[in-house]
């Protein structure tokens, strides 16, 4: 079994370099004042899977034990690919506002708000869906770490059964997104240079490469979820609470007379004194 530190670091080397891919693209989107709609619901969704992000460094070592190697593996894959959109956008919107600082031409503003609308709202798309998968891993990690030292109650049941019926609803959004994105590409790379030069121009690449790093991320997302879905389970929940609650019994045998003393770590049950 792996070390449940050595998981946690190994998370944290992937969460650092995407806060810091996130905060550069974030403070890139935030100097263009004027920017247009589909731009500032860009910089929301940057800025809420920063947040995120920040409430995932803060999962317990404990708490990735428990959620288990797939899932710490499937959830580097899932934020990696993010973190590398990030990247990729930032670069494009770099040239895309090249005319500008801070205020946006009107020829940047019509290529950003017109030409390049839709690589920014896919660009959205795949940063509400690492959002979402982030959440939802925070989410099973507070289960397992709701059940230490103790049993599965009722209410823990019922939060069991909302999160399971969260990461399905969320199964279904990603299966189709992965349809969707694939859909696109299949399209694009179909498609002849007539209609490159009607529709995509000269950022034919562009859109291209966003879209392989979208696919990507999806089939991250995808994976992980399945992931989490196994392990909102209430069989895996409860035997984690039994491993890390066993008892533990003791018995002082028949010479129950004099001193006797032990540490016991842990809860016991079925002490037995014996008797003469």
């Amino acid at each position: 079994m792996a070390d449940p530190l050595s998981i946690t670091a190994s998370v944290v080397g992937i969460i650092v370099p995407a806060l810091h891919g996130t905060r550069l693209l974030l403070e890139d989107l935030q100097q263009l004042s004027d920017a247009p709609k589909t731009i500032k619901r860009l910089t929301d969704d940057v800025q809420s899977v920063h947040t995120t992000l920040e409430l995932l460094r803060g999962v317990e070592d404990g708490d990735w034990k428990s959620l288990g190697q797939n899932v710490a593996e499937q959830s580097k894959a899932t934020i990696s690919s993010c973190t590398q959109a990030c990247i990729l956008f930032r670069a494009d919107l770099q040239k895309w506002t090249r005319h500008s600082e801070g205020k946006l031409t009107w020829l940047d503003r019509a290529n950003v708000g017109f030409f390049k609308k839709d690589q920014a709202k896919a660009m959205s798309e795949q940063l509400q869906s690492c959002k979402l998968a982030i959440n939802l891993i925070v989410g099973v990690a507070t289960l397992y770490s709701s059940v230490r030292n103790c049993h599965v109650t009722e209410e823990i049941k019922k939060t069991i059964s909302t999160q399971q019926d969260e990461v399905n609803r969320a199964i279904t959004t990603a299966d189709r997104q992965l349809v969707v994105v694939e859909t696109k590409l299949e399209e694009l790379n179909l498609s002849s240079d007539d209609d490159d030069a009607a529709g995509f121009g000269q950022g034919k690449d562009e859109v291209l490469r966003q879209l392989e790093e979208e696919l990507k991320g999806a089939k991250a997302s995808q994976k992980l979820l399945n992931e989490l879905l196994s392990k909102s389970q209430e069989e895996a929940i409860a035997k984690a609470a039994g491993n890390q609650t066993g008892s533990i019994t003791v018995n002082f045998g028949p010479q129950n007379s004099g001193f006797q003393a032990g540490n016991i770590n842990g809860g016991f049950n079925g002490m037995t004194f014996g008797g003469k």
